[in-house]
């Protein structure tokens, strides 16, 4: 069980909707989480679709916030819905009170909603892949232009092609559509009846002007989007406003409780490692990995390596970008190789994995299975096992997975640090941060100090910060990281392995398969 010291000013709680895992949490004015509830997120993936119920979204979300709001105890251990720790009267967690904001983030996504904000269409995730050919068109039409002002290259995960790609393929479904929003800003507008969306959130959707931190005219003319269709922009530490009383009722939470604009999962957990002001750099380590670096000034890539956003708060921009698949593939490893999970294969080859030293043997992963994004952008991109030998086993590996994951990283670092960035220590956050051994070895895969974060569901955090901010709790978001925030130990590389990463990496650039 969790436990925290109650605290007289209240908590907040916060949404974290995943690729994976649907979390619900109620978090103190100190970082502590109090409670949490989740249940599996359950997307539909074939071919180049990847999408998401979001009618069952809001189902499950409804259930885990009565599930908060009332405390209950689990019904079994381990299952969907689990609750840790439960205590309390109806509305309140023991000791803490009634919750002072609610904070939402989710998963990069789109999706069409008619003026009810009912869905035209299932939710598109970023991992779909449909929208390639109208993504190279635009990206033929925009040229310099898209980086120019997007502060991006064109690419399918982004909302300007998709909407091409539904007004062509799914035209009755877009005459129907009101609004074009994410999957964030359709939770924040089921909660409260507002539609409105946040500066990262917009950023990602090539419509809008990073610069200006407005919808750009341009880009849509060039997109065929009707600008009206798109949602007011406002940072995401605002109340989007009141929970109304139809949401109220369906998730057990009283009416009018203020909710977060918000925004979309990588940059929210950016704030929740403390990024909340120039010069921070953080990598959040999951699926993907999203690194990004705070600056207070827009900063462009001529080679179009990094994206440019918006950041979540006034005055701070974010360089950097998700990249393709790296945590994700771990899993898909472990059953090639025969183990129901990353855990049982970790629990098994531990004796083999500590004998392999760094550069795996020559082994060499590309974790990135469904193509490449930051910083390559390399979309038809695939996975590729290496330098494979007789004497070679599963901990040579998975351990050079792990690397491979590493080395993606790094290799998004570098094209920072090349844009003038300096790239010194960096955040991580996420599972990998609770593991030793795998914070060291990105110290030293990328020769530089790192430092976790106590709390390692960081998109929590950071949306419970902005939850505190919406609130009232807090003055600013720098205010909230101040009370919320707590940093592990530094790591540092040791000088003595880096040379032999810095082989394994030239050996995993040069074994590329495009």
């Amino acid at each position: 069980m969790l436990k925290a010291q109650p605290d007289p000013r209240g908590h907040v709680l916060a949404i974290d909707v995943g690729t994976s895992v649907v979390r619900v949490s109620a978090v103190s004015l100190t970082g502590e989480v109090l409670a949490s509830v989740r249940a599996a997120c359950r997307p539909e993936v074939s071919g180049d679709f990847a999408v998401l119920d979001a009618e069952a979204l809001w189902t499950d979300l409804c259930r885990l916030l009565r599930e908060i709001a009332d405390a209950v105890e689990p019904a079994d251990a381990g299952g969907e819905g689990e609750v840790e720790p439960a205590a309390g009267g109806p509305g309140e967690i023991a000791g803490f009170g009634r919750p002072v904001a609610l904070g939402v983030s989710c998963l990069i996504s789109s999706i069409l909603v008619d003026e009810a904000l009912n869905p035209v269409a299932p939710a598109i995730l970023w991992s779909d892949r449909r929208a390639s050919a109208e993504a190279a068109e635009l990206d033929l039409a925009l040229g310099a232009r898209a980086g120019e002002l997007a502060g991006r290259r064109p690419s399918p995960e982004l909302l300007a092609p998709r909407l091409r790609w539904m007004a062509r393929h799914q035209p009755a479904a877009w005459a129907r559509a009101r609004w074009a929003v994410t999957l964030k800003d359709w939770v924040v507008a089921r909660l409260t009846g507002v539609v409105v969306t946040d500066p990262t959130s917009a950023s990602y959707s090539l419509l809008f002007d990073v610069h200006r931190r407005a919808w750009s005219p341009e880009l849509c003319a060039a997109a065929d989007v009707p600008i009206e269709r798109l949602p007011p922009v406002r940072h995401a530490d605002e109340s989007a406003g009141g929970l109304t009383a139809e949401a109220a009722a369906a998730t057990g939470l009283p009416a009018g409780l203020p909710v977060t604009v918000g925004g979309p999962d990588g940059s929210v957990a950016t704030l929740g490692c403390g990024a909340v002001r120039a010069g921070v750099t953080c990598d959040v380590a999951g699926t993907t990995d999203v690194v990004l670096h705070a600056a207070d000034h827009p900063v462009t890539d001529p080679q179009r390596r990094v994206i440019l956003n918006a950041g979540l708060l006034p005055g701070i921009w974010t360089v950097g970008g998700p990249t393709g698949l790296t945590g994700g593939a771990l899993p898909w490893l472990a059953g090639v190789l025969g183990f129901g999970s990353v855990e049982a294969a970790y629990a098994a080859l531990a004796g083999d994995l500590a004998a392999v030293g760094p550069g795996a043997g020559g082994v060499t992963v590309h974790t990135t299975l469904s193509g490449e994004r930051f910083p390559t952008w390399a979309t038809g991109s695939t996975g590729s096992i290496a330098g494979l030998r007789p004497e070679h086993g599963p901990a040579h590996l998975l351990r050079a997975a792990e690397e491979g994951a590493a080395f993606a990283v790094r290799e998004g670092l570098d094209a920072m640090a090349g844009l003038g960035l300096e790239i010194g220590e960096v955040r991580i956050c996420g599972g990998l941060a609770r593991r030793a051994d795998a914070m060291q070895q990105r110290a030293d895969a990328w020769n530089r100090p790192v430092v976790g974060v106590s709390n390692p569901e960081a998109t929590t955090l950071g949306a419970a910060m902005l939850a505190a901010v919406c609130g009232g709790a807090f003055p600013t978001v720098d205010a909230a990281a101040a009370a919320m925030v707590r940093l592990d130990a530094v790591i540092t590389p040791q000088a003595a392995v880096t040379a032999a990463y810095d082989a394994a990496y030239g050996r995993w650039l040069a074994t590329r398969v495009e």
